[in-house]
């Protein structure tokens, strides 16, 4: 599904990448998706407790902040960037020795 909005979002199609944005929300944290996104990231990984999850809300959340840049609003930009650096991070101390996420947290350098 990012790979999907991501594509959208190269074509110029702001507004279907927005929905399959959210879309991918939905269908990676089902019903808690509002209060997982509206709760602090360590709170949320807690909660979400498998590493594989949260390290793809955190890829998720970084589409998300590039949309918001294609939007000119730099601070939810980094707002999200910030978010999903800190939820990397937390994939990584919920499974120290998965790979993906620790590819996830090379992917946001420098972002």
């Amino acid at each position: 599904m990012v790979a999907r909005a991501l594509g959208f979002r190269a074509e110029g199609d702001l507004p279907a990448a927005r929905a399959e944005i959210d879309e991918a929300y939905s269908t990676l944290l089902g019903p808690q998706s509002d209060l997982l996104r509206m709760l602090d990231p360590q709170s949320a990984a807690r909660l979400i407790g498998n590493s594989k999850k949260v390290a793809a809300l955190a890829r998720l959340t970084a589409a998300d902040a590039m949309l918001a840049g294609d939007a000119d609003n730099q601070q939810t930009r980094k707002q999200l960037y910030d978010r999903a650096r800190t939820l990397a991070t937390e994939a990584v101390k919920l499974d120290p020795v998965d790979e993906n996420a620790k590819a996830v947290i090379d992917e946001l350098r420098g972002q």
